[in-house]
Order: C-alpha cells, then structure tokens, then sequence
C-alpha cells in the first residue's frame, strides 16, 4: 500500500461516515415529523372533526402501510384515547354520553384499521406456560 493513498482512504472513510449520520438524522426527523402528524390527526379524530374514512386516508397518505399494522401506530391510538378521555371527563362530572361517544369512536377507529384482529391479548389456557 503506497502512503500517499492513505490519507485519501481515511478521508473517503470519514466522509461516508459524516453522510450516513447526516442520512439518518434525516430520516429520524421525518419519521418523529410524520408521527407528530399522526398524532394530531388522532387527535382531531377524537375531537369529532375528522371522520374515520377520511382519518384512514390521511395515514396512509403520512405513514406505510407496514406502520399502521405495527404495535407502534396502534399504541399511538390507545394514547389518543386515553388524552381525549381524560379531556372529556376532566372538564366536567362524568358523564356517560362522552363515554360512549369515545369509546365509539375507538372501536370504529380499530375496526377501520383492522386492530383488534393484529393485537388480540390471549387469556392463559391449559398447555400454554
């Protein structure tokens, strides 16, 4: 190996280096970017001012497909709930009408992304430890 290559090796290895931290801090800021977005699209949603057709629309259009089928979209969604449902019944008594509205919303929400059939809590049965 000459000696004159070396500092050009070095140098190539430290500019890869230098472009893949700035490739991937890119793409860290999109992905909290677009999970922001879904956040406040979630939180419309429980608000009553987005619809579940158009709610459904909207995220594909923000984040894949493979996304909204992870763990990660669905606790996105529970998180939204829970915010909405604390909203609700922390400005005033409990009242059963806002429960049932949420609550509404939520099985519509997980019957529009198909969430109970992926993330189904099983009960412990005989065999299974």
């Amino acid at each position: 190996m000459n000696s004159e290559n070396i500092p050009i090796i070095i140098s190539a290895v430290l500019l890869a280096g230098v472009l893949l931290g700035v490739y991937w801090a890119h793409r860290r800021r999109q992905f909290h970017f677009r999970r922001q977005l879904l956040v406040e699209l979630f939180k419309a949603y429980f608000n009553g001012d987005v619809p579940a057709d158009r709610l459904d629309r909207r995220a594909q259009q923000i984040v894949s497909r493979h996304f909204v089928q992870s763990p990660e979209f669905y606790s996105l969604a529970v998180a939204a709930f829970q915010r909405a449902m604390d909203a609700k019944l922390a400005r005033r008594p409990r009242v059963e009408k806002d429960e049932k509205t949420l609550f509404g919303l939520m099985a519509t929400l997980k019957n529009v992304f198909g969430l109970p059939d992926l993330y189904r809590i099983e009960a412990w049965r005989p065999g299974r430890e």
